[in-house]
């Protein structure tokens, strides 16, 4: 006899969640600090920092190079505009780069090596962050070098583009304030303007931050995220960096290292605050890899559970964290509610389910043997895996709880991990 359900909700194959509760984000935090652990993410936000450096002075010349030369932006704006961001105005000279690039009548051969050699140079940058995200979104660089160096010309020359129009949007907009009746307006309410000034200047970097994170998440992490899967990982992204920039002016007292180190005191900062954003955008990007993927990663954990009889502090706590799956129990289609006394299933069924007990306790018996299993126990994956018939009956020897686990996502939970399939393998014989 079936207990009564509870309220319909979703299957497990949906996504996502209904409701973030303690225990699920506790799992989500797990997940992501093990698999960035795992994919070495420190490595390669040092490489992603380094490729940016690289990349750092040929862009800027490039973005540069169409203000002034297809734009028309008069100079001294572009370098005004530019100066606000100390990223661009403590690494290079803005006034005389403009001023040079302003003084090109005809383009000659040096100009075009030049050119070659300085998108060369900037494709560095790309080739990192495709690789660090093909490592997180576990896809293979094999026969994938084609690829990335089209994407990294592509993403510098869409990046340049619309970096440079952005600029010029906003050199634009300077020349409107600088009109008459607003700057009659700002001497009237001086307070004001600069406040609003200063706010369009210091939201103007994280918001193009957070676009193109949402961008890069979207497009570059190859497992088709949806919109909305990327727009939250992004935000965190953003505000955490902001908040980094915050904390890490309270301690670091840049007019000091330029006295103790001189002109490399920019150098330093600068390397620091692109190796900790990129550390913070890896690990996001493996935050939304662990949601798109939850639920096979969860199963995954409940295949493997450690034991009653395992009393180690690790395979203790992650009994502690796992055995209850709460993004998986509120979809209600797949959870199986029954009575002492009835059966899961009878030898001889169709396999179209494995389960796992989160209540209760479930008898198997076989051809030569009885099992018990209770609380935290997986079971019913081989009929499953192979589409065969039930060789065992499986009882509820007390009320119990069960999730089902379709086929597909069962399969899905042994592709991303093979050890587990290795070990459901080892199961089927032992238990045969």
């Amino acid at each position: 006899m079936l207990l009564k359900k509870r309220p319909k909700g979703r299957s497990l194959q949906g996504n996502p969640h209904k409701e973030l509760t303690s225990r699920t984000l506790l799992q989500i935090l797990y997940f992501s600090i093990r698999y960035a652990s795992s994919n070495d993410l420190f490595s390669y936000a040092a490489s992603c920092a380094f490729g940016f450096l690289l990349s750092f002075l040929p862009v800027v010349m490039m973005i540069l190079t169409i203000l002034v030369r297809f734009l028309h932006a008069k100079g001294e704006f572009v370098s005004e505009i530019l100066q606000v961001y100390p990223l661009v105005s403590s690494t290079v000279n803005l006034e005389n780069i403009i001023a040079s690039i302003a003084q090109i009548r005809k383009i000659t051969n040096f100009e075009i090596v030049v050119s070659i050699t300085t998108v060369w140079m900037a494709r560095r940058f790309f080739i990192s962050l495709t690789r660090s995200l093909r490592r997180i979104f576990r896809h293979s660089d094999r026969q994938q070098k084609g690829f990335i160096l089209v994407f990294s010309f592509a993403a510098e020359a869409l990046l340049t583009i619309f970096i440079s129009a952005l600029v010029f949007l906003l050199v634009s907009f300077r020349s409107v304030v600088r009109l008459p009746i607003l700057e009659e307006l700002s001497r009237a309410y001086p307070d004001l303007m600069d406040a609003f000034a200063e706010l369009i200047a210091g939201t103007f970097p994280f918001i193009l931050l957070f676009i193109g994170c949402v961008i890069v998440y979207k497009f570059l992490c190859r497992t088709r995220p949806t919109l909305a899967q990327c727009i939250m990982p992004a935000l965190l992204c953003t505000f955490s960096f902001w908040g980094f920039r915050k904390v890490m002016k309270l301690f670091i007292n840049v007019n000091r290292y330029n006295t103790v180190y001189g002109v490399l005191s920019n150098a330093i900062v600068l390397l620091l605050e692109v190796y900790f954003f990129f550390i913070i955008f890896l690990f996001f990007a493996q935050l939304l890899f662990v949601n798109q993927f939850f639920d096979s990663l969860v199963l995954g954990e409940l295949y493997s559970l450690p034991g009653r009889n395992e009393t180690k502090l690790k395979a203790s706590l992650k009994r502690l964290i796992f055995i209850k799956p709460d993004a998986l129990l509120e979809r209600e289609e797949n959870i199986l509610c029954l009575k002492k006394g009835c059966y899961v299933y009878r030898q001889g069924d169709e396999g179209q389910y494995s389960y796992y007990v989160v209540e209760g306790e479930v008898m198997l018996s076989g051809r030569n043997s009885i099992r018990y299993l209770d609380e935290g126990a997986f079971f019913g994956e081989d009929a499953c895996l192979s589409q065969q018939e039930r060789d065992e009956d499986a009882l509820a020897v007390s009320d119990c709880i069960l999730i089902k686990v379709p086929v597909n996502l069962l399969f899905s939970m042994l592709r991303s991990n093979p050890s587990l399939a290795q070990r459901s393998l080892s199961k089927g014989v032992l238990w045969k």
